[in-house]
């Protein structure tokens, strides 16, 4: 892993590291399929999240969308007001056992 930043290609590698991987006897090659399989399907479906909806990953975390409402900006160099318009943004909720687990340094 690189000294600020955890790219695909590590988290592939320490998914392949791990001894259920190896007891299957997975290549790196389709670890890195199924890695890239998930992070897709993951991010079509929050695409197709409402409102209202969520997807949650005990332990992990919740994703969702958020409604912005529409607002006056201003442009920092120019001071000029902008009127930025609704606008939907996903959001990512940290699960309670992630939080600990930065908390507690683990």
């Amino acid at each position: 892993m690189s000294k600020n930043k955890l790219t695909k290609a590590d988290i592939v590698e320490m998914v392949y590291e791990l001894p259920e991987v190896k007891e299957f006897g997975l290549s790196r090659k389709e670890v890195a399929v199924v890695v890239s399989n998930f992070i897709e399907k993951l991010r079509e479906s929050i695409e197709k999240l409402g409102e209202d909806d969520r997807i949650e990953l005990r332990g992990f975390g919740t994703f969702g969308i958020k409604k912005r409402k529409a607002r006056v900006a201003r442009n920092p160099k120019t001071g000029e007001e902008v009127k930025v318009p609704d606008r939907k943004t996903p959001f990512f909720k940290p699960g309670r056992e992630m939080k600990q687990s930065v908390v507690n340094g683990k």
